[in-house]
């Protein structure tokens, strides 16, 4: 039987196009009012004084390297087990990227391996809420804090969690979330950098722009009459248009509803397959709230890469969405080949990665639509499990 459920659909509600078409009315498609909206809001989500929007987290990640002035001859410790823009961003500014091995539960950097890995070299630690979890954020920055290195929180897939008394956003000097297609701020492209410190503010603000200085979103300055141009030096092309930046500040208004139904539909997932013989299912700390921008799942140990994808492929037979997040950054091509890295080097990521699967997580998602998904896996998991001795 076919089914159609996709590993995310955007929640586009009527005041989210509303938004979008006032954008489309003559004013400026680019540096404008809505954009100005969106940087105050998030940062008042992220509680920090700042917000920068910007083409992508992952160019947002760059540009906040760029503003610590990281480059050639820096270190950067990057987790492992995480999505290929954490390395990505670190070689295009020409540092060198150190990996660190995940811990099992959280999948997160582990803290004590992260220590180990730090050298003189060390310029910056990359905080990455794994999928979304933000266990182990609060003990990676105070072991930043220790030695007094800056940790750059690329939360792009963080929105909306929380930890104890924190939400992530709040804990790195500069932190960057992403309004990609599955996340639950959704855009299809987009993202934001918040941060308290003023100068920081301003350099990514010129940073995003090819390096021009930044007026025209400050309050008392023209969006459409142009201004002097000035520069401060290199940048990208990474502004955040208009019509997105409306578009996620719309849907940044009900965040709280959002989270509140990823949740449920992540509980209905942990009901129907908890106990399941063939599966690890999350660690979720009493003290986390996740906003599950995706719900994963992996193989125990007794299955391999080769039985994850077989699991991914049967799945999609069905029409149902399903993808192997996250392949081991240290083993993506372009990093061995830049780095020397191999097999081995960080072996629980290397067994996790093997193993993981993403399934369909999305905030219209219906109990009836985690059911399907639920037992379609367990039947191409029970014909995995008759083929092992």
């Amino acid at each position: 039987m076919k089914y159609d459920i996709p590993l995310s659909r955007p929640d586009l509600t009527e005041d989210d196009r509303r938004a979008v078409l006032a954008t489309l009315d003559g004013k400026p498609l680019s540096m404008g009012k809505s954009l100005v909206a969106l940087e105050a809001a998030i940062a008042s989500v992220a509680r920090r004084t700042h917000g920068i929007g910007v083409a992508s987290s992952g160019s947002g990640l760059e540009i906040a390297l760029r503003a610590l002035g990281i480059g050639p001859g820096s270190e950067v410790l990057v987790p492992a087990l995480s999505y290929a823009s954490n390395v990505n961003a670190v070689m295009a500014v020409g540092a060198t990227a150190v990996f660190v091995d995940c811990d099992p539960r959280t999948l997160n950097m582990r803290v004590i391996d992260a220590e180990a890995r730090l050298t003189p070299k060390t310029r910056a630690v990359l905080g990455v809420p794994i999928l979304g979890n933000p266990a182990g954020l609060p003990e990676l920055i105070g072991l930043c804090a220790r030695y007094e290195i800056p940790m750059v929180e690329h939360a792009s897939e963080g929105l909306g969690s929380t930890i104890g008394g924190d939400n992530v956003g709040k804990f790195g000097r500069m932190s960057i979330f992403g309004f990609g297609p599955n996340r639950p701020i959704a855009c299809g492209e987009g993202g934001a950098i918040v941060t308290n410190d003023d100068r920081l503010m301003a350099t990514c603000r010129a940073l995003r722009s090819q390096g021009r200085v930044d007026r025209a979103s400050f309050v008392g300055q023209p969006m459409d009459l142009g201004m002097i141009m000035e520069f401060s030096g290199l940048g990208l092309d990474a502004r955040l248009p208009e019509p997105l930046a409306a578009l996620a500040l719309s849907q940044l208004r009900r965040l709280d509803a959002i989270r509140t139904a990823r949740i449920e539909i992540a509980n209905e997932y942990i009901r129907r397959l908890a106990g399941h013989g063939a599966l690890i299912l999350p660690t979720v700390a009493e003290n986390v709230q996740i906003c599950w921008p995706l719900f994963w799942v992996r193989l125990s140990d007794r299955f391999g890469r080769e039985d994850r994808d077989a699991v991914i492929a049967g799945l999609h037979r069905h029409d149902i969405g399903a993808a192997n997040h996250y392949p081991p950054a240290h083993l993506l091509p372009h990093v061995r080949a830049a780095y020397g890295t191999r097999e081995g080097d960080c072996p629980a990521a290397e067994s996790i990665g093997d193993r993981m699967i993403a399934l369909p997580m999305f905030t219209s998602m219906k109990t009836s639509e985690v059911a399907t998904v639920c037992q379609a896996l367990d039947v191409i998991l029970s014909g995995l499990v008759h083929e092992r001795p």
